[in-house]
């Protein structure tokens, strides 16, 4: 995996309509959070959460379109002069088994999108429908893309909204969502991000790497009775640092899916007391920009990746190496070690 190397994004998030916006926005540490449509049923107020400001708002299929297109387009400005039809997208959505899942969803998406920017289907492109970790699985497929040289560099985006009334009943009624009754529980979001990836060294940019790569499996999963061990978590971190050759006590900061449900702060936990031994210079921050942007499932690598190239690149990180990891419901985990390498240098630090 250290072939792949992150050098632009793009986002339509509740803080921003671009990347630039949107990443200036979680720097200063500003949030989205505000009142939605829709009703806590216990206290009768409304619930909180995340909306994308569209011009025009709505439920299904065009309005993920709408979410993830311009974020595309981003990273295909940003590829220039690679001809926009020879970049493969690779595009993360919600898992088939969540509730208000859209219909169409895995099929029709890609073409919405590349009807809405004017482009021919590139015979790489193929949707991931894996949730928060849907756009892990295709930073694997970039890296086999790349290798076979089939592209130059790839497009990864992901595009999610929770913000549907099935899904909201549903998660509302598993206890999940964040509300004056509820403090263990999530904001619901929205948002469609990307990034567009190339091979290592294979541009005169800067490049976020990633080198190494881990994928786990979580046996108690947060709808299960069993008790939360961080097991999944921890392999895969460690998978990560393996093959970076990394330990975690040389890494300087997380970026992570963290949520404000307790369940996965707990799991973190227990990944960092099993790992982060010896001497560290800088104590290992946590960052997770859904507390600013609410839940924004599918989304949520292509924004962890891009944020931790931005903050590289502006000089507000902790250190040239980041951790990212991932989890989804149903208990797949994936980590990722990232390293920060100058245009024209070595690793910075």
């Amino acid at each position: 995996m250290n072939s792949v190397a992150v050098v632009a994004s793009g986002m339509v998030t509740g803080l921003g309509f671009n990347a630039p916006a949107t990443l200036a926005a979680l720097r200063a540490g500003i949030g989205a959070v505000g009142e939605t449509p829709w009703a806590d049923f216990a206290s009768g107020e409304p619930l909180k959460g995340v909306r994308v400001a569209l011009p025009q708002w709505w439920q299904g299929l065009g309005k993920l379109a709408d979410l993830v297109a311009p974020a595309i387009d981003e990273c295909l400005e940003a590829a220039a002069p690679e001809p926009r039809a020879a970049i493969p997208i690779l595009l993360g959505v919600a898992d088939p088994g969540r509730a208000g899942h859209i219909a169409g969803l895995g099929g029709q998406l890609l073409d919405e999108v590349e009807s809405r920017l004017e482009l021919s289907a590139h015979s790489e492109s193929r949707i991931f429908p894996a949730s928060q970790v849907g756009c892990g699985y295709a930073l694997m497929a970039a890296h086999q893309i790349l290798n076979d040289g089939k592209a130059r560099c790839c497009v990864i985006a992901g595009v999610d909204s929770f913000l549907q009334q099935d899904t909201l009943d549903s998660y509302r009624a598993r206890r999940r969502l964040m509300t004056a009754a509820n403090s263990n529980g999530f904001f619901p979001g929205e948002a469609g991000c990307a990034i567009l990836v190339c091979s290592a060294g294979g541009s005169e940019r800067d490049e976020l790497r990633v080198i190494g790569f881990g994928d786990a499996e979580e046996p108690a999963t947060i709808d299960d009775t069993k008790p939360l061990r961080g097991v999944g978590l921890t392999r895969a971190v460690k998978q990560a640092l393996v093959s970076s050759g990394t330990a975690l006590k040389d890494v300087a900061f997380r970026v992570t899916d963290l949520s404000g449900e307790h369940y996965k702060f707990k799991e973190a936990l227990f990944a960092a007391n099993r790992l982060d031994r010896g001497t560290r210079a800088v104590p290992l921050d946590l960052w997770h920009p859904i507390e600013y942007l609410g839940e924004i499932g599918a989304a949520i690598i292509p924004c962890l990746l891009g944020w931790t190239l931005h903050a590289q690149q502006y000089g507000y990180a902790k250190g040239p190496l980041a951790l990212c990891h991932v989890g989804s419901d149903d208990g797949r985990r994936i980590a990722m070690i990232l390293q920060f390498v100058r245009s024209g240098g070595g690793p910075d630090g």
